[in-house]
Order: C-alpha cells, then sequence, then structure tokens
C-alpha cells in the first residue's frame, strides 16, 4: 500500500486547491448587522409593547442584559432568554409568507399564525383566547409551516 503524504499542497486552479474566500470586511460585516437590526426594527411593531421596549433597549440602545435587567426588575437570564426568542422568531420568516398570501388565510388563522410565530404563545394560551380546539390550532400551524416551505405563490 502506497503511503501518500497529505502535507501535500495542490497547486492553485486545482480542484481542491487551496484558495480561500476573503473575509468578509468589517464594514461588509457592520452593513449586514445594521439591515438585521433595521429588520427587527420594522418586525418589532408587532410585539407588545413591553418585548418592544427589551428589544429596542438592548438593539437601538445597547444596553447589556444586566443593565436592563437592572432597569425592568427581570433577571438578567430572563432577559437574555427574552430577547433572544424574539429575535428569533423575529427572523423567522413564516409569518411574513402568510400575510403575504393571506388570501389563503381567514382572519381567524392570521390571528393564530400572528401569536404563535411573533408572540411566542404557547398552544394552550392560543386556544383559551381563541376559542378554539387544540387540533384546530395544530391545523393552523401546519397550514402556516406547509406555506412557508411551498414554493413562491404568485
Amino acid at each position: 500500500m502506497e503511503r501518500v503524504d497529505t502535507r501535500e499542497v495542490l497547486e492553485e486552479g486545482e480542484p481542491g486547491g487551496t484558495e480561500v474566500a476573503p473575509l468578509p470586511t468589517r464594514r461588509a460585516a457592520a452593513e449586514q448587522w445594521r439591515e438585521r437590526v433595521d429588520l427587527l426594527d420594522l418586525r418589532a411593531n408587532l410585539l407588545n409593547s413591553a418585548d418592544r421596549a427589551l428589544l429596542q433597549m438592548h438593539l437601538e440602545a445597547g444596553r447589556s442584559f444586566h443593565e436592563i435587567a437592572r432597569l425592568t426588575g427581570l433577571s438578567p437570564s430572563t432577559v437574555c432568554r427574552r430577547i433572544h426568542r424574539m429575535i428569533r422568531r423575529l427572523s423567522d420568516q413564516t409569518y411574513t409568507v402568510c400575510l403575504r398570501n393571506q388570501r389563503h388565510f381567514s382572519r381567524v388563522e392570521l390571528d393564530v399564525i400572528r401569536d404563535h410565530f411573533v408572540r411566542g404563545l404557547s398552544l394552550a394560551c392560543i386556544r383559551r383566547r381563541r376559542a378554539l380546539g387544540h387540533r384546530r390550532v395544530c391545523r393552523i400551524i401546519a397550514k402556516a409551516h406547509q406555506m412557508a416551505r411551498a414554493p413562491a405563490l404568485v
């Protein structure tokens, strides 16, 4: 069995060569961050006022989780968890896809989708608020997931 020296470097241009893509510049990284913050800012209007205030203190004012905790009386871990969950929910495209295709949903379905994907309410809480059965809420959420995974509808 022939031994191959794995330290050999392929010539540039050969498949599997050692060419490295340039790292993003600080300016490009800052622009990407600003775009993401702007998107979250637009979608923050969908949140209730308390959650929106937490998110704005963190993103716009640049306050740390400890500072926000001290100001709100919450624990730092609660503040961190709530902000990270808000960012994850607002970054999810499911609700916006459903809004773009709202002709496929009733008003009640859109309300359930907003409660679940934007506000982060549990299924039990949504059932109580909307006076719907468990299976109905689950079907609405599944329909939203299916819409978000489907190719763009005209």
